[in-house]
């Protein structure tokens, strides 16, 4: 018992001295998440990474093109389009933004927990944020999912201060909560959730109305306001996306697996070869489980000496159950987990409850294991990110298959028709602009035609920008197409069927095959021309994740 003894008093000197001196704590976990985050920094771009880059909005016309059909409000797009313009649109470049506003997530994480549930718990949920699988990996992909994170963590944490009585007036608070309101509702619409329901509980958290509830209240409808006005224009002169068919309903399953799958480790270590692995895997849900489940208990216990500590609970639940509700009012494929990013440091913060709530003597090696495992998932996706499906389907070498078309064209196959199942592989073309896919240059509507839906609904002169931009954009994929050496095609099953181009002889063609995506049982097709009786393979170029097949197609 006496070694115990002092094993554990030397667990608490360490925290002790951790938790006093967190600013420097906080400062050595940052940069300890830089370095594990650069390992992934340099991956293969894919496809919703290579929308991002110049390729899609690298001009005016391209920028407002996406605009009109991207499916999420306009403020990171319009962000790209401008950081490309000045510091390219390389790999990391890309990625840097994305990186920023991940590593801020981490101190942002104990400032807001620091006061819902006390420092050691923030300092810890911090510590495992640094660890988790799912915020490395978005820290490291250009798309604006980091971001929605840290805004989400700055509104709450910036609700909870303007809100408490007890706190000091901070001017310089209320307008950079305002600023980051106006940033949250142009980035993701379903951070206008996080918004709205801010809004509904701030006169809860004041204890009343009073002064600064109202101007909070006045702001954040505002805001709603503009972001629906932006939404109707967009109903009248496009179509307003509410499901995409890789998104699917949100369940009770669902909610449990992006709890205590997705966010606790990424889904890392259950797709591990092995089996001592997968057994830590099954480990750790079942420990976030538990130490979730300590966490509500402890904050419903304390409740009245610590109301504001609900707003962790806020910060876990809050999208998970908009999204239920759209499930049960009838909106199905809605769901995708990264769509609920902003919940992962409330999940951690809530665990990190759990653990302070643990009895004395143990508590120390609950939180040095709950480390240690999510340390292991850690490693599991730097092992596994490219090979298996984690917390997302693995991204094939586009950069290797790029450069080999590459390497074809310069030895003179250049024209050869290259056919490819859906969907299409833009990060070709994002290493090599001379390989275009047909498909993402083609455009639904005439220039013409959506010029004149514009003018009927927003009046002549946004209808002939309309219809000015969308000609420059289409003059724009025609020289593409145009200059293109490989152009891209969709595949199908029989060579009688495939879109040949008219005055091509030679009836070799190349056959690309994502090994990942889509599923065979989706797509076919690639498989089925492969081993249609008039096709022969003449060579196979095989890169992680990515098949190019040179076939020759008999008469």
């Amino acid at each position: 018992m006496g070694s115990i003894a002092k094993s554990k008093q030397l667990v608490d000197d360490v925290a002790s001295r951790l938790i006093r001196h967190s600013s420097w704590t906080l400062v050595g976990l940052v940069i300890v998440a830089a370095l594990l985050r650069l390992p992934l920094l340099d991956r293969p771009i894919w496809f919703d990474e290579a929308c991002m880059s110049d390729q899609r909005i690298g001009t005016s016309a391209q920028l407002l093109a996406t605009l009109y059909t991207d499916i999420h409000p306009p403020l990171f797009v319009l962000f790209m389009h401008y950081w490309n313009s000045w510091f390219g649109d390389g790999e990391i470049a890309m990625r840097i933004p994305a990186m920023i506003s991940g590593l801020l997530c981490i101190p942002l994480t104990y400032w807001v927990g620091s006061r819902l549930t006390g420092k050691a718990p923030a300092l810890l949920a911090a510590t495992l944020l640094t660890l988790s699988p799912v915020h490395v990996w978005y820290c490291t992909e250009a798309r604006l999912y980091a971001p929605m994170i840290a805004t989400t963590l700055l509104a709450i944490g910036c609700m909870d201060r303007l809100t408490d009585r007890l706190e000091p007036r901070r001017p310089g608070l209320f307008w950079l909560h305002l600023l980051n309101i106006a940033v949250m509702l142009s980035l993701h619409f379903y951070l206008a959730v996080v918004v709205v329901a801010l809004a509904v509980i701030a006169p809860i958290l004041t204890g009343g109305m009073n002064a600064m509830t109202r101007r909070l209240l006045i702001w954040h409808t505002v805001g709603i306001v503009l972001l629906s006005g932006f939404v109707f224009a967009k109903m009248q002169v496009g179509e307003f996306e509410t499901s995409q068919d890789y998104l699917r309903s949100f369940t009770g399953r669902e909610l449990f697996g992006f709890l205590f799958e997705w966010s606790w480790s990424g889904n890392t270590l259950p797709a591990s070869d092995s089996a001592i692995l997968r057994g830590f895997g099954i480990a750790f849900v079942w420990l976030g489980v538990a130490l979730t489940a300590l966490g509500l208990i402890h904050i419903l216990a304390n409740l009245k000496r610590q109301p504001r500590s609900l707003l962790l609970i806020f910060g876990v639940l809050l999208l998970p159950g908009f999204m239920f509700a759209l499930t049960q009012l009838g909106y199905a494929n809605t769901y995708i987990e990264r769509s609920l990013i902003p919940a992962l440091p409330f999940v951690m913060l809530l665990a990190a409850t759990g653990i302070r709530s643990v009895p004395d003597l143990a508590r120390a090696p609950v939180a040095i294991g709950t480390i240690a495992i999510a340390t292991l998932a850690l490693l599991s996706l730097y092992s596994s990110f490219d090979t298996k499906y984690t917390l997302y389907k693995p991204h094939p070498d586009w950069r290797s298959a790029a450069a080999y078309l590459g390497q074809q064209i310069d030895a003179g196959c250049g024209g050869t028709p290259v056919y490819t199942s859906f969907p299409n592989p833009r990060s070709l073309s994002y290493y090599d602009p001379r390989i275009q896919d047909k498909k993402n240059l083609e455009i639904e509507l005439s220039p013409t035609q959506i010029g004149d839906k514009v003018s009927a609904r927003l009046g002549a002169w946004l209808g002939g920008l309309a219809a000015t931009t969308l000609k420059d954009f289409a003059g724009h994929n025609r020289r593409l197409l145009k200059n293109a050496a490989l152009i891209i095609r969709r595949c199908k099953s029989a060579p009688a069927q495939l879109d040949w181009p008219p005055q091509r002889k030679d009836r070799t063609c190349f056959v690309i095959r994502n090994e990942w995506h889509p599923n065979i049982q989706v797509d076919p097709s690639v498989e089925e021309l492969l081993a249609h009786p008039n096709t022969s393979v003449v060579h196979a170029e095989r890169f992680r994740g990515v098949t190019i097949y040179k076939v020759e197609i008999q008469p």
